[in-house]
This record gives C-alpha cells, sequence and structure tokens, in this order.
C-alpha cells in the first residue's frame, strides 16, 4: 500500500520538513521529466490499484503529500517531494543522490 502511508521526509529540497511526517495522497507519474504533462490520463495516480497497473512508484515521480499534524490529521497544505525524498523509496535513487 502507498496512498495513506505516512512516512518521513528525507531530502532538503522543501525547507522545515526534513525529519518531519508526511502522508502520501498520489503519485505524480514522471513528475520529474523534463515533458512530464500535469493533464496526462495517468499522471495523478490517487489509489494503489492503478499504481500498481502502471509499475509503481519510480525515481522519477513526485509525490503528493501533506504534513501530519501532532494530532494525527494532515495540514491543508500538500507538498510535492520527490518519490526519493521520502523514507519509503530512498531505496529508489541512485548511490550519488543520497
Amino acid at each position: 500500500m502507498v496512498i495513506g502511508t505516512d512516512t518521513t521526509y528525507i531530502g532538503n529540497e522543501i525547507p522545515g520538513l526534513k525529519g518531519k511526517k508526511v502522508r502520501i495522497f498520489a503519485v505524480l507519474r514522471g513528475g520529474l521529466r523534463p515533458d512530464a504533462d500535469p493533464d496526462a490520463n495517468g499522471y495523478y495516480v490517487d489509489t494503489d490499484e492503478k499504481l500498481a497497473r502502471l509499475g509503481g512508484v519510480t525515481a522519477e515521480d513526485r509525490i503528493d503529500a501533506a504534513p501530519v499534524r501532532w494530532d494525527g490529521g494532515t495540514s491543508f497544505v500538500h507538498v510535492d517531494p520527490r518519490a526519493i525524498d521520502l523514507e519509503c523509496f530512498a531505496h529508489l535513487s541512485k548511490p550519488s543522490e543520497q
């Protein structure tokens, strides 16, 4: 299961978020590619079933996530970190990207 998972942000791209818990709402397929098209069918993947059909999360994806508040809820503000900047997907990065 990916959608709805809580994980830790371990990157440096989003100031103030490092080490904080975030909740995954969707995968932005190919979000790091220069030719990424947010309007394309299959770009915003918000179910685990769709994600499985598309082959899962890759190092080229971004993630639609929201910080988890102290009470377990999420912020209304969403962020789109690189998949490899989340602890649960860090294994997708190349050694030079860690």
